[in-house]
Parts: C-alpha cells; sequence; structure tokens
C-alpha cells in the first residue's frame, strides 16, 4: 500500500458513514479522525477464558469456591449498582442506542454500515468520495471510543451504575476513572493489576504477542469506597516490658514464605495448601480453631476473605533489632544562599514548612521535625518547648559534619509551636534584613549529610524524611559541582558523581528518603543533585524562573500535599508468583532494575513499582496463576505491618483470549520503564525507532494470527486500542526531545524523573492531559456528582462528543474556555475573545477586567454560586480524587501573556507534529500501518499453532522472556 493512498483515505475521513445528522449542540472544526467499525463476529463463549471465580466446566474454583455452572460460559452478568438512589428513566433502556449502561456510541461508530476498504497497493482503483482511513478495533466487550478524550467520558459513565467485582469482572478500568469496587477476595485493581489475565502458557506463545507479562502494584492506592483496610492481629496471652501485648507471628507458607490468603486450600483436617508452591502444611489447632471451614475450601477468616490485608507483626519484623518502631522523623532544609534569597524562593520555603509543620501537628501528632539552614554553614535550632526564643548554633566545618547539641534537636510540633514559630521568624528575618551576610553559595550535600546524621543518631538509624530545598548549583562542601551549564558533551543522563551516588545509597539504607524543591532557573546538575531522590523514592519538584506571585502557592501546596500523601516508611517489598514464573525485575534504579527486593524509605499513596515476569517452565492451561505483593513498613505513628495484597490470572494457549484481556495500562507503564532502563547515551531518534518497531511488532502479530478482516485494513485490538497514541505521547516528552545542544538540562531530568514517581493515574493525565470545555451548552446533570460521597461525577450520553476535546491544536476554539489538566496542575486557558461573561460566572470577576489583569488568588477556584462555577469545582474535586491530590493548584494559560504558554502548550498538544518533526497522530497510525502491511507481506511475524497454541517459525524466544532489548 502506497503512502499516497493512505494520506488518501486519512484526508476524507468521515464521521457520518450513513449521512447527515443532526445535532442541537455547537460544533467547531475538529481534526481528521480515524474511527474504528465493530461490524466484526465476535468469539463463541466457549474461545473466551474460564478465571478464578467464573462458571467453568462445573468445578468449584480454588479462589473463591464459588458454584460454577455447566454452560462453560466465563460471563456473569454484572449486578445493578447505584450508589445512590436514582429514576430509571433518566437511563436508556435495554436494546437502546447507549451501550455500557448509558454509554453512547461514538461519532464514526457505525457497526452496521458497510467499511470503506482503502486500496491495497498503486495499482488499486481510487478511493470514492466518502473513503476513510478506518483502525478496525475488535473483541469489544463494551463499546468505547478509541479516542482518548472520549473514552475517558464513556468508561466513567459506564460505572454510574455498575460496581467493579474483582472476581467476576475481567477488563480493569482505566486509571483515570473513578468506580466502587467490592473486594471478592481479589485485590481492588488499583493496588495491583496484571499486565495478562489470560496468561500466555509458555515463552513461544508469550513471544507471539510481544507483550510483556508482569504486574503494577500501588501498595496505598486511594480506593473507593473508602474504607480502611482489614487489619490482622493475633496476640499470645503475654504482656511485654512496655506494656504492650505481644503479637503472634501471621500464618504463612513453611516452604515459600507466602502469607495465608484467599488462595489457600484448607481442608477440614486442618492442612493447607500454598497457591504459591503447591507445598502443604499443617495448621496448628491454635491457628485452624481461629476460623471456620466455608464449605468452599478456604477458613472465615479475614486474611482469607479479603484480597488486601494489613497484618499487625512481632518484634522479630522491625527494621532495626531490639528497637521499637519510631513514629516518623522530619528535617526541613533550608536554601538561605543569595540567589535564593534574591528571587524569593527561600521565603516561599519558610512558608511552606510552616504550613507543613502546621500540618504534622494537627494530622500527625506523634512525628517529630527538626529545622536547618544552609548556605556557606549550617545553622541548627534549638526546639525545645521551654525555651522562649529560638536559638541557632552555626557550624562552619564542611568537610567534617557534626552535630553541636542533641536534646531540642527534634520536637513534636504541637508542643514546641511558639519555638517553632520564632525559628521561622528568625530565618524570614535573615533572609529579608541581612543583606550583607548574604553569600552566593550553597553546600547543599554537606546539608544532607547533616539531616542524614541528625536522623541516624536521634532514631538509632531507623530513618525519617529529609525535605529540603535548592536554588543553585552547589558550590561548597562536599558534592560541589563546578560544571556551569550543560554543554551537551556528556550523552547519558545518569548520575556519574560518586559524592552523590555514596549519599544517595547510604540515605537509601538508613530508610532515609529526600524531597526535593528546586527554585532556581540557572543549570543545576538535576542528574546529580536529584540522584538521591530517585534512589529513596522521595519526591522531585521544579520551579523554573520562580516568581513569588505565581510559584510561591504551587510550592505550598507541593510540600504540604507530599507530607499529607505518606503513610508510613522503612519499607521492603517481596512479590510472589505461583510456580512457573519468577521475577525477572523490579524496575526501580535503587537495585538497579535487578530481582532484588526494593527497599522503600518512605511510602505514599503514589508509591508504584513495576515488575517483570519471566518463565521457568511451561505452565498448565487452565491453571489458576496467583501473585502476592508483600509490603513490610511501619506506619507514622510507629506501628509495624505488612500489607498483603493479592490476584489471580489464568493460564491459556489461546492467542485470542490472550489478547482479549490485556491490561493496556500495566502493558504501557512496563514500556516505559524499559525504555528508561535502557536509554544508554540517549540516541532518541533511535529509541523512537525501536518504540515505533515495537509497536508494529505488536500489532502485526494481533492482525496476523486473530483479526479476520481485510489487509487493507489498521487492526488495532479492543484492549490496546490507545495505546500508540500514549506511546506518541512519550515519544515527544520533554525527556525524548533533541539533545544536540542541551543532554542533561533540568526539564529533561526532571521529566525523566516523573516516570518514577508518578502512578498510573498521573501518567495516563501526563501523557494525554484532559480537557474539559465550559463554552460549550451543558445538561442540568452534567459535571455534577452521582452518588453521594461524590466521587462519581457524571455526564449525559449526548454530551460526550461536547465535552471529549482531543489534544490538538485544531480542537481548541478560538474565544472557548478549557480546563486542561496534566496530572499535577490545572490549567485554565482562555484568551482575549472569550466571553467576560462567562469568566465572571466561572471566576467571579469584573466582566470590565482586561485578559492580561486577571488573577487567581492563591492559585484555587473561588466559590461564586453559579452553576457553571459549581461544575468546574466538581470537576476539580473529581481530579483531586482520582490523583490522591489533597489540593490541586489551578493556574491561568493565557496567549501572549503567560510567559510559560508556548512550552505548557507544546506538552498539552501531544496529537499535533512536534517541533522536532514527529509526526501528528493520523500520520503516525499511517506510518504504523505501512509498515504493518510490509511485515505481513514478507510473512514476518511469530506463528502459532491452532491446536497447541506454541510458537512456529520466525520469532522464537527461549523461556527467559526477553522482553524490550534496546
Amino acid at each position: 500500500m502506497s503512502e499516497g493512498d493512505l494520506a488518501a483515505g486519512i484526508s476524507s475521513l468521515s464521521l457520518d458513514q450513513t449521512g447527515p445528522v443532526p445535532h442541537n449542540f455547537k460544533k467547531h472544526r475538529r481534526p481528521n479522525r480515524a474511527f474504528h467499525n465493530l461490524n466484526s463476529a465476535n468469539p463463541t463463549l466457549n474461545d473466551l477464558p474460564s478465571f478464578p471465580g467464573m462458571p467453568v466446566h462445573g468445578r468449584t474454583s480454588s479462589w473463591t469456591g464459588a458454584s460454577q455452572s455447566a454452560s462453560g460460559s466465563p460471563f456473569i452478568q454484572p449486578q445493578s449498582f447505584t450508589p445512590r438512589q436514582f429514576d430509571a428513566s433518566q437511563f436508556p433502556a435495554p436494546g437502546s442506542p447507549y451501550v455500557g449502561n448509558g454509554v453512547p456510541p461514538s461519532p464514526g461508530f457505525n457497526t452496521a454500515s458497510e467499511q470503506f476498504m482503502v486500496p491495497a497497493g498503486p495499482g488499486a482503483s481510487t478511493p470514492t468520495p466518502n473513503a476513510s482511513f478506518s483502525p478496525v478495533y475488535e473483541e469489544s466487550n463494551y463499546n468505547t471510543s478509541h479516542i482518548i478524550a472520549t473514552q475517558r467520558w464513556e468508561e466513567q459513565l459506564l460505572y454510574l451504575q455498575k460496581m467493579y467485582q474483582t472476581i467476576k469482572d475481567l477488563n480493569v478500568p482505566l486509571p483515570t476513572t473513578e468506580f466502587y469496587c467490592k473486594d471478592q477476595s481479589k485485590c481492588d485493581p488499583r493496588f495491583m493489576s496484571v499486565s495478562m489475565y489470560a496468561l500466555p502458557e509458555d515463552s513461544h506463545l508469550r513471544s507471539a504477542t510481544k507483550l510483556p507479562i508482569g504486574l503494577t502494584v500501588q501498595p496505598f492506592a486511594q480506593t473507593l469506597p473508602e474504607e480502611p483496610v482489614p487489619i490482622v492481629k493475633s496476640i499470645t496471652n503475654m504482656v511485654l516490658n512496655d506494656g504492650s501485648e505481644d503479637l503472634k507471628e501471621p500464618i504463612r507458607c513453611m516452604r515459600c514464605r507466602t502469607y495465608l490468603n484467599p488462595g489457600f486450600q484448607i481442608g477440614y483436617d486442618g492442612n493447607a495448601c500454598c497457591n504459591i508452591c503447591n507445598v502443604k502444611m499443617k495448621l496448628s489447632m491454635e491457628e485452624f480453631g481461629n476460623g471456620v471451614i466455608d464449605g468452599q475450601g478456604g477458613l472465615d477468616r479475614l486474611e482469607t476473605s479479603f484480597g488486601t490485608v494489613d497484618f499487625l507483626v512481632p518484634r522479630q519484623y522491625n527494621a532495626t533489632k531490639d528497637a521499637a518502631p519510631l513514629p516518623l522523623h522530619y528535617v526541613f532544609l533550608i536554601d538561605t544562599s543569595l540567589l535564593a534569597n534574591e528571587n524569593g524562593s527561600s521565603l516561599a520555603v519558610v512558608e511552606a514548612v510552616r504550613n507543613s509543620i502546621e500540618y504534622i501537628s494537627e494530622n500527625q501528632e506523634n512525628c517529630k521535625i527538626a529545622i536547618i539552614a544552609y548556605d556557606n554553614k549550617l545553622k541548627f535550632y534549638k526546639l525545645i518547648p521551654e525555651l522562649e526564643s529560638a536559638q541557632e548554633y552555626i557550624v562552619n566545618d564542611l568537610q567534617d559534619v557534626f552535630l553541636p547539641f542533641y536534646n531540642g534537636l527534634f520536637t513534636k510540633p504541637k508542643d514546641s509551636m511558639k519555638v517553632i514559630n520564632d525559628t521561622l521568624r528568625k530565618i524570614s528575618d535573615f533572609i529579608v534584613a541581612d543583606k550583607y551576610s548574604q553569600v552566593p553559595h550553597a553546600c547543599y550535600g554537606t546539608a544532607l549529610e547533616a539531616a542524614k546524621l541528625a536522623l541516624s543518631t536521634v532514631t538509632g538509624g531507623q530513618g525519617g524524611k529529609i525535605v529540603c530545598s535548592l536554588n543553585s548549583l552547589p558550590t561548597l562542601g562536599k558534592g560541589n559541582l563546578q560544571l556551569k551549564k550543560d554543554d551537551a558533551l556528556k550523552k547519558h543522563v545518569k548520575c556519574d558523581n560518586e559524592f552523590y551516588n555514596q549519599i544517595a545509597d547510604q540515605l537509601m539504607r538508613s530508610y532515609i528518603s529526600l524531597d526535593l524543591y528546586v527554585t532556581g532557573a540557572g543549570f543545576i546538575d538535576m542528574a546529580s543533585v536529584a540522584k538521591p531522590v530517585e534512589k529513596t523514592s522521595g519526591m522531585l519538584r521544579y520551579y523554573p524562573h520562580f516568581r513569588s506571585d505565581h510559584d510561591e502557592f504551587l510550592l505550598v501546596n507541593d510540600m504540604v500535599s507530599n507530607i499529607a500523601k505518606i503513610v508510613g516508611y522503612q519499607g521492603l517489598l517481596k512479590v510472589r508468583c505461583s510456580a512457573g514464573l519468577s521475577v525477572e525485575s523490579y524496575y526501580m534504579d535503587a537495585i538497579d532494575y535487578s530481582d532484588r527486593e526494593p527497599m522503600i524509605p518512605v511510602l505514599t499513596k503514589d508509591t508504584t513499582v513495576d515488575v517483570l515476569f519471566k518463565y521457568d517452565e511451561k505452565l498448565k492451561a487452565g491453571k489458576d496463576m496467583y501473585y502476592q505483593t508483600a509490603m513490610l513498613y511501619t506506619d507514622i505513628h510507629g506501628v509495624r505491618k505488612v500489607r498483603s495484597i493479592n490476584t489471580s490470572s489464568r493460564v491459556s494457549k489461546n492467542i485470542r483470549e490472550i489478547f482479549k484481556y490485556v491490561n493496556q495500562t500495566a502493558v504501557l507503564r512496563i514500556m516505559i520503564k524499559d525504555i528508561i532502563r535502557t536509554l544508554g547515551n540517549c540516541d532518541f531518534p533511535a529509541i523512537r525507532k525501536v518504540i515505533d518497531d515495537k509497536l508494529v511488532d505488536i500489532l502485526t502479530q494481533y492482525r496476523a494470527l486473530i483479526s479476520g478482516n481485510s489487509s487493507s485494513q489498521l487492526v488495532l485490538p479492543d484492549a490496546l486500542r490507545t495505546l500508540p497514541m500514549y506511546m506518541l505521547s512519550f515519544e515527544k516528552s520533554a525527556l525524548m526531545r533533541p539533545n544536540m545542544q542541551s543532554t542533561r538540562g533540568n526539564e529533561r531530568i526532571f521529566d525523566l524523573m516523573k516516570y518514577s514517581m508518578f502512578d498510573s493515574a498521573k501518567l495516563s493525565f501526563k501523557l494525554y492531559p484532559q480537557i474539559i470545555p465550559f463554552h460549550e451548552m451543558l445538561e442540568e446533570t452534567d459535571l455534577m456528582f452521582y452518588d453521594t460521597n461524590e466521587r462519581l461525577l457524571q455526564v449525559s450520553p449526548t454530551t460526550i462528543p461536547n465535552l471529549s476535546v482531543r489534544d490538538g491544536h485544531a480542537s481548541l476554539m478560538n474565544g472557548g474556555c478549557y480546563f486542561v489538566f496534566d496530572g499535577t496542575h490545572i490549567y485554565l486557558w482562555f484568551n482575549e475573545n472569550t466571553n467576560k461573561m462567562l469568566l465572571q460566572d466561572l471566576l467571579g470577576i469584573d466582566p470590565s477586567l482586561p485578559t492580561a489583569s486577571i488573577t487567581l488568588a492563591g492559585g484555587y477556584l473561588p466559590e461564586c454560586g453559579t452553576s457553571i462555577n459549581e461544575k468546574a469545582r466538581n470537576i476539580v474535586k473529581y481530579w483531586s480524587h482520582i490523583t490522591a491530590q489533597p489540593t490541586i493548584p489551578l493556574i491561568l494559560l493565557r496567549p501572549n501573556i503567560d510567559q510559560y504558554y508556548s512550552s505548557t502548550m507544546t506538552n498539552i498538544l501531544c496529537e499535533d507534529k512536534s517541533m522536532n518533526l514527529i509526526e501528528d497522530y493520523d500520520n503516525y497510525l499511517i506510518n504504523l500501518h505501512r509498515k504493518i502491511q510490509e511485515r505481513l507481506a514478507k510473512d514476518d511475524f511469530v506463528k502459532v499453532s491452532t491446536s497447541s497454541g506454541s510458537s512456529l517459525g520466525k520469532g522464537h524466544e527461549q523461556f527467559h522472556q526477553k522482553f524490550v532489548q534496546f
């Protein structure tokens, strides 16, 4: 097929194959978009996989023990779910054109019309005027769009009336969807989800999919309903010397040490069979007597009834031997060097520290804090409650740092708030008034050593959290850096400074995590100074060209939010899986992407780990495969726990089943993490080619082995229909931009760090920001909460086309008004042609105010009492819940006014052609299609046997899984 023919197909694309349909909403020019046709045969029920808890062959599942029908159907009709009472007449009746409990078919979906076939070669006939290049999406369980903006609304509408049931529902919701979930002895997918719920039986079959086998685990994800995780507590009759109860060890497999979970098979005689290693063990009478056999092969206990539980564990599980766990300790490091003082960032940090300490005092009352300021010296502050005013101790020795005092270094904020406020006032006075004593140097490396020494000394090596600000390149003390600019001589993005590699390793082994707030525009060699952040799973925030009027509220909000999301520390993570699979790699820099269990010094709601598996042997088709993540940690109050998270999948030898139940979110994360792991010298054109080739591999395999459509069409798996767009956006990210002049710039390293810091929801919004228009006509119930908990945002089916704005310049209307959410910030886009009455209702401003004079006090949306303002505040609350952020700052985004407009819009408009000539989305699909056609013409794909499912011919891979080789 020639590129001209494909381009002709795209250019003549039509969203309406049956003729014009009148609409009651205003339309504006949208970019050409490809659409798909569902006019293809679905597999029979017998072709579909069976899963734990699904009816199959009239037997009982080992996971749930539920009685199963003899029909063999793996489908169980979802029960109706209503978070609140509602009028059924609001929703379409069965058989209506709205699919999926009220989800309408997207524009361009016409399952009954004939599909135009793009000519297959140069000699083919000329396309007709209504021809369109139409990707076909197959195997759909429910009809959602291939356009990400539309897909998000459609799936959210689907889960208004439906509760996700972990046994019955096979397809994991999008990470950008809010949904109620019922734990049916498998965990909420927000805690852990695997990349394939129909697992290939061997590495040969896996190689035919070109997809990774792995999982994504977020142990402390925010769920719905917001119920606490069940706590399992087993005590003895003894009382310890400190008066506390003596805890017993949780029930675990004697061989592989798996924690008791719903997959264990337990008989009436007390014999238990581990679901991970299949080894039997005998439960003691005490263990067996605490539960009741439920009649289906399991004990009626919390840990055998829920997919996620917390075990309270005895002293043997403590991080430090013979030492009781402590509440979390914080050290605040404040950069008071001259450059930080001149741009106002040091005062903003002081205010952020004040707000953070107030939050700790109110919500983490057992935690303690310390404050240290630094420039060319270190300033320690004594915080004992008995003092009337702050006492400052100065240390000038930067090569051999020491603590000038011990008592009063740490304190509980509630006990010493008067002294703490006086300390912060004294630091502010130095910044504002003592100009002659200020120096342009910062001893950042020495300050980190001092904070580490303070935490290790006071806590006895139990760790803590360092919260640090930095404005300029460190030039004094340990870790001083001499490179004043990014000269592009170093092509890699790794830290090659010995001091920062060592201090990062020491902090991690001491259970100390670093959050770093960078407030300077100059080059600071972020690859080096932020190495401890990456190694210790901390947070990095960057405010280029810091301005107090714009960035102060962002910095304060970020620091308080990051502290509010902390749930524990001293974390050790272990993933176990059934025999036949084993962990090949944890995608974490702290352990060099190896299979060693990672240490996570401080845990937050955002902490997310991706894991890649490998085959040890061929698996048996139809067998249940179990996965358990055990997170040993200390909560912020000093209680030692193990969080046990359990899920399962089923082995299959049917390639159609395997593609049908792929989890795109886990696949996307693993692909991106593997690219980052193998960046090397950052030859980004070559890396982009490898990404494209990987997508071509996946889509060629699907097209060749499964699809029955004509070879002239681009065929995408239903489960992976938006993967090309997400990967294209990744190719256009700040990390992947040309590096001829700059290879280690602040923006590139900060973008690189985001992929290790972001959970699945933030990553999805980062790669494809969500745009919501306010100038469109909305119904009264649109953008209002459907449930009484105010978590499920509803829209009417007819409004979805209006609210689905693609991330392309052509989708933005001159004079429009939009919310744009990138996962961390909400931007309010408008220009001088936007209706001022709309802005008055939305922001409560004077309509006569010039566009350039409009401001937002504190970066928050004011409450105006108008309908559109209420809808906007609902959107903010909705995004806040999805991304687990207490507050999300609102930033104005106006063309020709805001200096950050150009760089921000470059990140947002990911469907457009980029500055470095990476193609737009439509042409990207055309190029993928052409390469797929070339592979098919050459018969260049991995073949599988229809009888056994084993791989044949080209592309054979050994049992040791090789996913992406860069």
